[in-house]
């Protein structure tokens, strides 16, 4: 064999090889994946087993439950049985003219008879609602098909109920009634009635008046104190204002007005809490709490007291008369419609000037006024001259008012250094 030929024949060997070591790990790998397969399989259907388990479990749970809330399997047991329920329930609603008629019974395959009743009579709206709480709390396989209301003239309504209630036909004629409510229905029958009954048909729901005051105010001590409360009603209904709690003999309210009298004798802070009503359909309430601290009251600044118009500016010196004996000084004041004769030593006041005459000659007439004199000529104003006067003395230095001060208070006769 030559050298080709051995490695033609290598080749070819090799390749057998590897083609036999191909084909059995394909099968190898096949068979892992069908066994794979296999166990997926056994495990979801182990998965649907204990799924049809549980829901057999819970269907004979619910069967337990049927069983326990249903009627006797006997037909004629069970119409009697429920239409004498059906009359105590309606008699202890005081129902007028009630009546409780069987009707039909339908069998529903081999598992249980339906049947029917229709009751009718005649009641006031709160004991209707007090009837349809008695029918549901009762825990048997029950239902009320149709209700129809109509209004009386006389008042109340015209009640007809078409009820349906289910037998099994596995139950036996002895079994027990259910004895306790139906864990479906609250067993107060108001949380149905307050509903119902408190609401106006005729407008949107009524609602409670909003506090949009402060929740923190301030009384003075020794002082009473009026504090308005602040409620607004979304519909405008007048409001009454009631205390519910507060310090006694210390807090007043006005039911009316809704204002808060605060008196007390000593700094402290308390709580109070009022409530508000509306008179709305239905009545709204709703309560407040309020901080309240007790302060000292402010301190009260004087108002500032706007002058008044002042005469003096419209007070003109209109002539200068000699007499027999003396000068007479005309002093026109315009706002009055008024001339004043003045002479020497008279005083007077108009407007702002309290002044007095000390001099008057033909050219002017001399006024003293806080304690200086000035001047006033013919046509000249009385205030103007009064304000110059006034402007000199608050322009003078104060060196020279305590110097002049203290040299009026020196004695004429004092001994010399």
């Amino acid at each position: 064999m030559t050298q080709r030929e051995r490695v033609l024949a290598i080749a070819v060997g090799g390749l057998l090889v590897f083609m036999v070591i191909y084909w059995g790990f394909n099968k190898y790998r096949g068979a892992v994946e069908m066994r794979q397969n296999q166990i997926t399989s056994l495990q979801k259907r182990k998965l649907e087993l204990l799924q049809e388990q549980f829901e057999g479990a819970r269907a004979d749970g619910q069967m337990g439950e049927y069983y326990i809330r249903s009627l006797p399997g006997n037909i004629e047991r069970a119409r009697s049985e429920y239409s004498k329920w059906l009359l105590d329930m309606v008699q202890a609603n005081r129902l007028s003219a009630a009546n409780v008629d069987p009707s039909t019974s339908l069998p529903v395959g081999d598992l249980y008879n339906k049947h029917s009743f229709r009751v009718t009579g005649n009641a006031g709206l709160q004991n209707i609602l007090d009837l349809l709480h008695s029918f549901y709390a009762k825990d048997y396989l029950h239902r009320i098909r149709q209700m129809n209301l109509k209004p009386r003239k006389e008042g109340g309504f015209d009640l007809e109920l078409n009820v349906d209630a289910i037998s099994l036909n596995n139950v036996p004629v002895d079994s027990p009634k259910p004895g306790s409510l139906s864990w479906r229905v609250d067993p107060d029958p108001v949380a149905y009635s307050d509903p119902i009954l408190n609401r106006n048909l005729f407008e949107p729901t009524n609602q409670a008046p909003k506090f949009t005051g402060k929740e923190s105010v301030e009384a003075y001590v020794n002082k009473a104190t009026p504090i308005p409360l602040t409620f607004k009603d979304p519909e405008n209904h007048r409001v009454t204002y009631e205390l519910v709690e507060g310090p006694e003999g210390v807090v007043r309210l006005d039911e009316r007005s809704g204002t808060l009298q605060i008196n007390s004798s000593e700094k402290n802070a308390f709580e109070v809490i009022v409530r508000a009503m509306d008179s709305g359909y239905p009545r709204r309430t709703v309560d407040q709490k309020l901080s309240v601290r007790i302060v000292d009251p402010p301190k009260v600044t004087p108002p500032t007291i706007k002058p008044k118009f002042d005469d003096a500016s419209q007070t003109v010196l209109t002539g200068l008369v000699q007499g027999r004996d003396d000068w007479t000084a005309w002093m026109n004041v315009r706002t009055r419609g008024k001339t004043l004769k003045l002479r020497v030593d008279d005083e007077f006041q108009i407007g702002s000037v309290n002044g007095k005459v000390t001099e008057i000659t033909a050219k002017y007439v001399e006024i003293e006024l806080d304690g200086k004199r000035f001047k006033l000529s013919p046509n000249g104003i009385l205030g103007d001259a009064a304000n110059e006067v006034r402007q000199e003395d608050q322009d003078q230095p104060a060196e020279d008012k305590a110097a002049a001060d203290s040299s009026d208070d020196s004695p004429e006769d004092a001994p010399e250094a």
